[in-house]
């Protein structure tokens, strides 16, 4: 009997079993990292926003209130929020058309842009006031298919800040005050963050908390305020679809 015998105890295998082993060890490991690529290929990408968590930098420019707390400063705009799931809508009631200055960090996701606002830092400047809110223009009637998300998070707070995985934290959110957005895509196929108002303008923070997350169906009217876009619609008129 001349076939290799392995004895737990001593220190090698014998030779052809040890080889066996070896090449069968490094098979394994071979298909392992196979498949995790391939899996790791197969993951949706993140998308390309950032949020300066504890860079705080100052802002001047314009505060208007509607459709939600925004800072205009030259051609940008910024949408304005508090630390943590809470909007601003209740910091900046009265400072319509009043120019400010403030400290917050960035939050942005492509052309969108967000501050957190540090509470306490804005104050007004003796520059000149102005009482109308920026023209808007009306695009027209529209239907879109997509989701309701909170702008805070989508923008580049939570990555990915949509989806299922993410309702329990966009209801929170929204909850507190931050601004409901509608994501939909254009005719091209790009993402467009449209922020979510009433038909008669309102904020709709609670009344959406229902349709977050989901895919859904929304008609209403859709406009154009400096670098926003607004979508008036009632939830009323939502329309869930597989």
């Amino acid at each position: 009997m001349n076939d290799e015998f392995y004895i737990g105890y001593l220190p090698k295998a014998p030779p052809a079993l040890g080889r066996r082993i070896a090449l069968i060890s490094v098979g394994l490991l071979a298909a392992g990292l196979a498949v995790g690529f391939v899996l790791t290929r197969g993951q949706p990408q993140f998308a390309e926003s950032r949020f300066e968590f504890g860079v705080y930098r100052d802002y001047a420019g314009v505060i208007e209130e509607w459709p939600y707390p925004i800072l205009r400063s030259g051609d940008s705009s910024f949408l304005l929020v508090a630390p943590g799931k809470h909007g601003l809508s209740d910091a900046v009631k009265g400072w319509q058309g009043k120019s400010a200055e403030l400290r917050g960090s960035l939050i942005e996701r492509g052309p969108n842009r967000m501050l957190e606002v540090v509470p306490g830092s804005m104050h007004e400047i003796a520059t000149a006031r102005y009482t109308d809110p920026a023209k808007s223009n009306d695009l027209g009637p529209v239907t879109l298919r997509g989701e309701i998300v909170d702008s805070k998070c989508y923008l580049g707070v939570m990555n990915p800040g949509n989806g299922k995985v993410h309702r329990d934290c966009a209801v929170r959110c929204i909850s507190g005050g931050a601004p409901p957005a509608f994501v939909a895509r254009d005719a091209e196929g790009d993402s467009r963050v449209l922020l979510l108002v009433g038909s008669d303008g309102r904020q709709l923070n609670r009344e959406v908390l229902s349709f977050v997350a989901e895919p859904i169906e929304v008609t209403g009217e859709l406009l154009r305020s400096g670098a926003n876009l607004i979508l008036k619609a009632e939830p009323s008129r939502f329309r869930r679809v597989e």
